[in-house]
């Protein structure tokens, strides 16, 4: 683990302590302190392991995408997520077509690749090159309808019925999921993959 994972573990563990500490020397006196004491030391201790957990799972998904670029130079790796859409747009643009998400999606000179974020195996073609006709953002609610959250539509050439437009979320290195952020990683993207018609 990293030095700040371990830190933010300690302060957890400390704060469950405390918590624990401080209830036992309030003891019942009523119960009024005491209940108050234990929901703000549960708060807090709770907050810093969502933190703690976050900053890991973050961190191993950085070193995970970084290794495959290593392995496979002039790739431009991502973590994607489906969207509400994703599964009926990759299904009405290539029935036969199976992606597992959240996955590792590669674009290269050759095109999208999908890889799973479990192993390293061989990744599983999505489309070529030629079929990639562009990208775009969009935007959503989140789900208490207070903010919204930007991810990716990848414009495709058709295959079946009609052009396909694949709804992705991403999570990359830019904390603020925000449309700067996912045009940034178009440009990446698009970088990687040659020029757009």
């Amino acid at each position: 683990m990293r030095p700040s994972t371990i830190l933010l573990a300690a302060i957890t563990v400390a704060f469950g302590v405390a918590t624990i500490a401080v209830a036992v020397l309030i003891g019942t006196d009523g119960g009024r302190a005491l209940c108050t004491e234990l929901r703000l030391g549960i708060l807090i201790t709770f907050v810093i392991g969502v933190a703690c957990v976050t900053t890991e799972v973050n961190h191993r998904r950085r070193a995970r995408l970084r290794q495959k670029a290593e392995t496979h130079p002039g790739t431009a790796f991502i973590t994607a997520h489906a969207a509400e859409t994703t599964a009926a747009d990759l299904s009405a643009w290539s029935p036969r077509l199976r992606v597992s998400f959240p996955c590792d999606l590669g674009f290269d000179r050759t095109g999208i690749t999908s890889w799973s974020t479990r192993n390293d195996g061989q990744g599983t073609p999505i489309a070529l090159r030629s079929e990639v006709l562009g990208f775009d953002v969009f935007t959503e609610p989140t789900p208490r309808g207070v903010a919204y959250r930007w991810g990716i539509v990848v414009h495709l050439a058709p295959r079946t019925l009609g052009p396909g437009a694949v709804h992705l979320w991403v999570a990359d290195d830019q904390p603020a999921q925000d449309e700067y952020a996912m045009r940034r990683t178009i440009s990446r993207i698009a970088s990687a993959l040659g020029t757009i018609r």
